[in-house]
């Protein structure tokens, strides 16, 4: 009781500590300083008593006092955005300032010299700059015009870099959409917020009714230019930046924040934030909460239910929903019908009007306001939309999620996790009833559950996230909510651990540093937000349910633990997973188990199974991809997940079919099912002499015929599932947008794959033949060694899965959208082919080495039958020779493998290509994690033969 009451008495404390500076005016704000701003505000002057003055000359003091001894200026996360526009607005004014010293007294040389100190760490950054990952407001405006600014400054001030060109194809689109014009009618654009971008393409005096108490959208820098470009000097402008200097951020430093006031933000963020933590009405009932509520209440009113950042400045989605759910939760409900009727688009929610792209955090806000309404019923279809769009925009998301309004993933993380635990609860409770399909239900399930576990994995051994108290705050409100979801409870254990320890790092924290992780022109911290934060994560974290949780049960309501348990014991044994705790394993076994639903959904579409055994291999194919995706700390997109998952039933499918289908259909006939295939799949040869070429001519038919009942042939049959193979693999939406030569390479290997299935048919049932008649041999023509790399190599689906994946990687991974080849050189091309064909060998000796008893008893070619393994007497002896054999198949894998990387890094570091570099270091650690499981699968195959009597028969395998 204690602690609640300590909790809630410093939750009270916070709102007055945030109303501390509010005037009605002005409103209040808590964003921290920037540089790029505070140069803006530099770079004002006025005639005074007929004298031109620097209007603010403390604001140029605080630029000089922050020059870093590089020649930057790096307040903020150290994104390269933040270093490129602290450092080009200060640079600006430095060259003013050179020029015109006016009644400041500075020391022309070092300001000569500052400049040049300046101008090198920018043209650095610029260099370094990966323009594709920016996130930041308004980036693609602003920096090219900071750049056209400092040009005609000074012409040696021209900057080149690698990114410019992606960087002006986003302007122009930007631009292409946008007008400076239409600034000059009455509706409020986010560009009001960067004036200083349209300077000499704007009659600023056309702008100034926008003025709201004197600024241009809550933006010094903006407010700045105006001042400097209006034909009329504007003395609420002025005042209001000498308001900005002396209460915001600052203190009368002379530095300013690149937004004041943000009134809304920060009150219904804080708010929120508290109130879905756990605290009530009751805990933070004070004068300061109802002035809170007085003003919240009266904007909605007075701005018809739609609200920007501050009182009268454009609305957006994320200010009028937080709004919305913080006035719902403490007692004053309003309707949500303005923030439907402005916002909504077809798929999703705009942030306002002229967004670029779509925020998930934004859509995140407004689904949770529709979620806290009275009765979500009347706004269901809105509430499934959004869903939708957040979960296809998780299932997409390769690797740490990004939003453009935080540089931390586990901001986007929260909100996320927050909508999707209120929806299964919604669904719990019959409150939506029809809205969810069983697919989406399960995607959305996927989605929650990596969303919580990642971080999980992520925690440091401080206990903290990132060793910041913000981002640790995050992780704890993720794991607490974790904690009321169904499927987590055979995780409670390492939750509650895990929660404690980002507790324990919080509390060891006595002076809170700012975390610059909030995304404006720049990164910018809040104490505000940061402190809502932290005092929401400890009051989650003592909150812990005292019982199992049961949100999501129906979708966990068939799942045995013990048969969980089963699995996670057989994993641990192997080598891979030897140094991690079997907790990471059972959180990769619980994902897996929620992806099966959708594995079994399409079990049937390209194989029909007639006549086949029962597939008991569902729930280990997704674990097979699952753990080591978490394991390496790769995070492949859950859409990446499902698709190799759903490669490996196939895969599976396929081994079986071709073994217990088409080898009994065609007993006898090996020619002609290999014409078959080669009818499927046509090689494409270089042209004979004679001007025809080389592809296998054939009629196109078997010598199957229809059964007289008119019902298809065995051999038709056979026909027609691999056409349908053919047709998944090629027709594959991913695939087809890979490139030609990716393509190519997946045609290729699957018909090779199929070919060689055809061929060890052949060589068993040779081999049987043998056995039989008393003449023991191999039943292959081939040496072991030329077998296991041709024929024995083949027939494990390694190679094939690899050619697949490329596809993938090709279409999601590769430079200006995708399409381009995974492997771009002649040499990458090279080592990739052989870092796979010793990964299908090595995966053919594992699997024949788990599988030596199985195969006697059903008359298999295995390697331990070849002739150069008859001076090994027992079988033992074999199987050490064949272990000795897989080992230095591996080493060979890797040996190319790391060459490959090198290969990889030489190539895009001769580019220079900052983008390309980042996607294909990206490319290679998908890869890695590949490898990985080839290799966990033959270790669990050496510990328990996964046979198809069995198990599973594996990517690789």
């Amino acid at each position: 009781m204690g602690d609640a009451h300590r909790l809630a008495d410093d939750a009270k404390s916070l709102i007055r500590t945030a109303l501390e500076n509010y005037t009605e005016k002005y409103g209040l704000g808590a964003m921290s300083v920037a540089a790029y701003d505070t140069a803006w505000v530099a770079m004002v002057t006025k005639v005074i008593d007929g004298q031109k003055q620097w209007l603010f000359p403390e604001c140029f003091e605080y630029v000089l006092s922050t020059q870093s001894e590089e020649g930057g200026w790096t307040i903020g996360s150290g994104a390269q955005i933040d270093g490129i526009l602290n450092t080009a607005g200060p640079l600006l004014a430095l060259k003013r300032h050179h020029a015109e010293p006016l009644q400041l007294k500075h020391d022309a040389k070092d300001i000569a010299n500052r400049i040049e100190r300046a101008t090198s760490s920018l043209r650095s950054q610029l260099a370094a700059w990966d323009v594709s990952t920016t996130e930041h407001v308004g980036f693609e405006i602003i920096v090219p015009a900071m750049l056209e600014l400092l040009e005609k400054e000074d012409s040696s001030l021209v900057f080149e870099f690698d990114s410019k060109k992606l960087l002006m194809k986003i302007n122009n689109a930007k631009l292409s959409r946008f007008r400076p014009e239409f600034l000059y009618g009455p509706r409020r654009f986010t560009a009001l917020h960067s004036l200083e971008s349209f300077i000499g393409k704007l009659d600023f005096d056309k702008v100034k009714h926008h003025r709201v108490h004197g600024s241009m959208l809550g933006s010094p820098s903006s407010t700045a230019a105006y001042m400097m470009h209006a034909s009329e000097w504007d003395d609420e402008s002025e005042e209001y930046i000498r308001h900005v200097i002396k209460y915001a951020a600052g203190r009368g430093s002379g530095a300013v924040p690149s937004a004041f006031p943000s009134t809304h933000f920060e009150i219904t963020w804080m708010l929120s934030t508290l109130l879905r933590a756990g605290f009530t009405h009751a805990d933070l009932e004070s004068p300061e909460l109802t002035k809170m509520l007085d003003i919240m209440s009266h904007s909605f009113e007075v701005e018809k239910g739609v609200l920007g950042f501050a009182p009268f400045f454009e609305a957006d989605v994320d200010d009028t929903a937080k709004t919305i759910s913080s006035l719902n939760m403490l007692g004053r409900p309003v309707s949500p019908k303005s923030l439907i009727d402005v916002f909504e688009a077809e798929t999703h929610f705009r942030t306002y009007a002229g967004e670029r792209d779509p925020s998930p955090t934004a859509n995140c806000n407004a689904l949770l306001a529709l979620l806290h309404q009275p009765d979500v019923s009347l706004f269901s279809g809105q509430i499934f939309k959004v869903a939708k769009f957040l979960v296809d925009f998780w299932w997409q998301a390769d690797g740490k999620i990004v939003d453009k309004w935080n540089t931390c993933y586990l901001y986007p993380s929260v909100l996320i996790v927050e909508a999707f635990v209120d929806i299964l609860n919604l669904i719990e409770q019959n409150k939506l009833p029809g809205v969810f399909d069983e697919n989406l239900q399960s995607r959305l399930a996927v989605a929650l559950f990596q969303a919580c576990f990642r971080p999980l994995l992520d925690q440091q051994e401080d206990g903290s996230w990132n060793h910041s108290i913000e981002e640790t705050a995050y992780g704890v409100l993720i794991l607490s909510e974790a904690r009321r979801v169904s499927f987590f409870n055979d995780l409670r254990e390492p939750l509650d651990q895990a929660i404690e320890r980002g507790v324990a790092f919080i509390k060891s924290i006595e002076e809170r540093p700012l975390n610059y992780i909030w995304i404006e022109k720049v990164s910018y911290a809040s104490r505000l937000l940061t402190d809502s934060y932290v005092l929401a994560a400890l009051k989650a974290a003592s909150s812990a349910p005292a019982t199992s949780a049961t949100i999501g049960s129906s979708l966990w309501q068939n799942v045995s633990s013990a048969n969980l348990d089963k699995h996670v014991k057989l994993f641990s044994k192997a080598e891979l997973f030897s140094a991690h705790p079997v907790w990471e394993l059972k959180g990769s076994m619980i994902e897996a188990v929620l992806l099966k639903p959708l594995l079994l959904k399409r079990r049937l579409e390209v194989f029909q199974r007639q006549g086949m055994q029962e597939d008991k291999y569902f729930d280990l194919i997704p674990l097979f991809w699952t753990s080591p995706n978490n394991r390496a700390r790769t995070f492949a997109s859950a859409s990446f997940i499902y698709e190799v998952s759903l490669l490996s039933m196939l895969t599976y499918q396929v081994d079986e079919f071709m073994e217990a289908v088409a080898a009994p259909a065609f007993q006898g006939q090996w020619s002609e099912l290999r014409q078959l295939i080669y009818n499927v799949f046509p090689e494409e040869e270089p042209v004979a002499a004679n001007g025809t070429n080389g592809t296998k001519q054939s009629n196109g038919h078997t010598n199957g015929h229809a059964n007289g009942n008119g019902s298809a042939s065995p051999q038709e049959e056979v026909l027609a599932t691999l056409k349908g193979f053919k047709k998944y693999c090629f027709e594959h939406p991913i695939v087809t947008k890979a490139s030609a030569a990716d393509q190519k390479t997946l045609e290729r290997e699957l018909r090779t794959y199929l070919l060689a299935q055809v061929q060890q048919e052949e060589d068993s049932a040779r081999f049987r033949q043998q056995r039989d008649s008393g003449k023991p041999g191999s039943g292959s023509t081939n040496t072991f060694y030329n077998w296991a790399r041709s024929t024995g190599a083949d027939n494990v689906s390694g190679p094939f899965a690899w050619a697949f994946i490329g596809c993938l990687l090709s279409t999601t991974l590769t430079p200006g959208g995708g399409g381009k080849d995974v492997f771009p050189t002649a040499g990458e091309k090279y080592l990739a082919a052989d870092v796979y064909r010793h990964l299908a060998t090595m995966a053919r000796i594992y699997n024949d080495l788990g599988s030596i008893r199985r195969d006697q008893e059903e008359g298999a070619l295995n390697s331990v039958d070849f002739p150069e393994f008859k001076s090994h007497e027992s079988v033992e002896s074999k199987k050490q020779v064949l272990h000795s054999i897989g080992e230095y198949e591996y080493s060979c894998l890797m040996l190319a493998f790391n060459r490959l990387e090198e290969l990889r890094r030489e190539g895009v570091e001769a580019t220079k290509d900052v983008a390309a570099a980042r996607l294909s270091k990206r490319r290679m650690s998908v890869w890695s994690m590949f490898l990985d499981q080839v290799v966990l699968f033959d270790q669990i195959y050496v510990i328990k033969d996964l046979s198809s009597h069995h198990i599973v028969q594996e990517n690789g395998h």
